[in-house]
């Protein structure tokens, strides 16, 4: 069965979905909301697409507000309620208030949580947003430029601009053709889309907190967080942002932070594994993916 029978089939009986990206939302998150919410009037489900923590004027806060004049602030809610039937997109579990039902995320995951989902879909993709556009695709619903451009962002920032080991290259050739097909800018969009992280006058918090996630491995607790940067940065400056980790480290009761610099130049990756006690450099020559690549190491050095 086909994911867009099996979606139609789950969505039987339902009064109206929730809709949720995962906290600290980035551009796909919020992105596939929009895509998703669109998805279902097309479907003729009722619904609604939240942010249930306070929308922070960050680096995605400006990419949604300068691509798209959407503020993101129009779709926060401070209200949890749990009677909510929630479709979580880009992520697979959540701490919110409410029934998970359905779930669409280009973040495979061997959790048994989804197998108590009336809908899951997930494989490995460039983008969620992506995802979504699949099953327009299948349903005959017709994309709008605005709407192509969004799918276009979120896959090329999620990949950094297709450098990533994410990349799925059919993708990549079909938002090659999508861009074509409305006359989208694409080089324009991809030099946009690398996103370099703003260093010069910015707080240390603020740049070491850059994208930053949680993760629980047993009973451990680590945090991870990323910048961008087209050279990288000198030692003197990197020591100071490490010390600073290690004070948030501690302050938190973290058993390590994952602190990524990913140089656009010469496409390497800079992984400094920071516990209290040490640092740990591991460096590659590729663009990886934080979810897809680093993170599941991590995950094995805590189940070993």
């Amino acid at each position: 069965m086909g994911n867009l029978k099996k979606l139609k089939q789950a969505l039987n009986f339902q009064e109206k979905i929730t809709i949720l990206g995962h906290d600290n939302i980035d551009v796909d998150a919020f992105i596939s909301g929009i895509l998703l919410s669109h998805f279902l009037d097309f479907l003729g489900i009722k619904n609604e697409f939240l942010i249930l923590e306070e929308v922070k004027e960050n680096e995605t806060y400006h990419v949604i507000k300068e691509m798209f004049g959407i503020d993101m602030k129009d779709y926060y809610s401070s209200e949890e309620n749990e009677n909510r039937v929630l479709f979580l997109e880009d992520h697979y579990k959540s701490s919110h208030k409410g029934v998970v039902k359905f779930c669409l995320d280009h973040h495979p995951t061997n959790d048994k949580i989804v197998k108590n989902y009336l809908f899951y879909s997930s494989k490995i993709s460039c983008s969620t947003s992506y995802m979504i556009y699949e099953l327009m695709k299948e349903a005959g619903y017709e994309i709008t430029e605005d709407e192509t451009k969004m799918i276009l962002v979120s896959m090329m920032i999620d990949t950094v601009s297709f450098r990533s080991q994410k990349t799925v290259k059919e993708e990549e050739s079909k938002a090659k053709e999508l861009a074509k097909k409305y006359s989208l800018d694409y080089e324009s969009l991809e030099r946009y889309c690398l996103l370099l992280t703003p260093i010069e006058g910015v707080p240390i918090n603020s740049i070491i907190n850059n994208g930053y996630k949680y993760y629980t491995y047993g009973k451990n607790r680590v945090k991870s967080s990323y910048i961008q940067v087209y050279d990288m940065i000198d030692e003197e400056t990197l020591i100071n942002w490490i010390l600073t980790i290690k004070e948030e480290l501690i302050s938190e009761g973290l058993t390590m932070w994952v602190f990524i610099i990913y140089e656009c130049k010469n496409f390497v990756t800079y992984e400094y594994r920071i516990t209290e006690k040490n640092v740990r450099i591991v460096k590659n020559n590729k663009i990886l993916s934080r979810g897809t690549n680093i993170m599941p190491e991590i995950e094995k050095l805590f189940s070993n």
